[in-house]
């Protein structure tokens, strides 16, 4: 085996606190072609007229509402499922053990949390997370994809707004802080398929200030040096063969158990702060019969 991905390896294996930040090279393995669609740029000008960053504007959605669904449907949802869930299903172990505290991604499908992980930031929303801006319902990717022309609430028959944010719009300030708060309290740095010299992760980055920046992608890019490891080629395969290691039942355990605390305090806090808005809308209520 190489020298890196043994020492990345042995890495791996010893932390319990990693964040695994994930990038577009990952949509691509996956088989999916994200928002811009980099790859097929031309044949999307030819298509529509403007490249993928063009159409994913709240100006194209509100003017050209067709063209923006076509995209939708035809691009962004281009498969229902990942051509290999090797990555997210190596990701969902990981978390399981209790060895991968976060996940950050830019990745507008839901295929991490689909192979079972719960510590999720999608940065730029969901293609699952559609809504009806009258009512609030929530309609999934395949409501979309099965829609007849433009996609509108059932209840409301209102045009949907889509998951996620367009480009030229300030992602949501909870998730960045969210986002911020993970890589800044990691252990470990596990970044895949993404180049480190990206405007669009650089500013995210910075906040890693350890000396344990794992870089896998598919090829070395200008930039990677700022990495403390790095491996290039098949991502999955790498993620593979890196993590291929003893799992111990104990910390499944504990970090089962990890969970299961967290989950009632998150339900006791989210119990408490209801009855509080409850009590204070009642005095309130009281206050204007007076």
């Amino acid at each position: 085996m190489d020298q890196n991905i043994e020492k990345i390896k042995n890495i791996l294996e010893e932390s319990k606190n990693i964040v695994l930040v994930s990038g577009s090279e990952v949509t691509n393995e996956a088989g999916l072609n994200g928002l811009r669609a980099e790859h097929m740029v031309y044949d999307i000008e030819e298509k529509y007229g403007y490249s993928g960053e063009e159409i994913v504007t709240s100006q194209i959605y509100s003017r050209q509402v067709e063209l923006f669904f076509d995209y939708y449907k035809e691009v962004i949802l281009n498969r229902d499922k990942p051509v290999d869930t090797t990555i997210f299903d190596i990701a969902a172990k990981l978390e399981e053990y209790g060895k991968l505290k976060s996940i950050v991604t830019r990745m507008v499908y839901d295929f991490y949390q689909d192979a079972g992980c719960e510590n999720v930031v999608n940065l730029y929303g969901s293609v699952e997370e559609n809504r009806c801006p009258a009512c609030g319902k929530v309609f999934g990717s395949r409501y979309i994809k099965k829609a007849k022309g433009t996609p509108k609430c059932d209840v409301c028959q209102v045009i949907l707004r889509p998951g996620f944010t367009f480009f030229g719009e300030l992602v949501d300030n909870t998730r960045l802080t969210k986002a911020a708060d993970a890589i800044e309290s990691a252990d470990v740095l596990l970044v895949l398929g993404i180049p480190l010299k990206s405007q669009a992760w650089y500013s995210m980055l910075r906040y890693y200030e350890g000396n344990k920046l794992i870089l896998i992608n598919t090829e070395e890019r200008n930039g990677d040096d700022r990495a403390n490891y790095c491996a290039y080629g098949d991502i999955a395969e790498i993620l593979k063969e890196v993590t291929d290691f003893e799992y111990k039942e104990e910390d499944r355990i504990a970090a089962e158990k990890a969970r299961k605390e967290a989950k009632e305090k998150k339900e006791k806090e989210a119990k408490a702060a209801a009855e509080k808005k409850k009590e204070k809308e009642k005095k309130k209520a009281g206050a204007k019969k007076k």
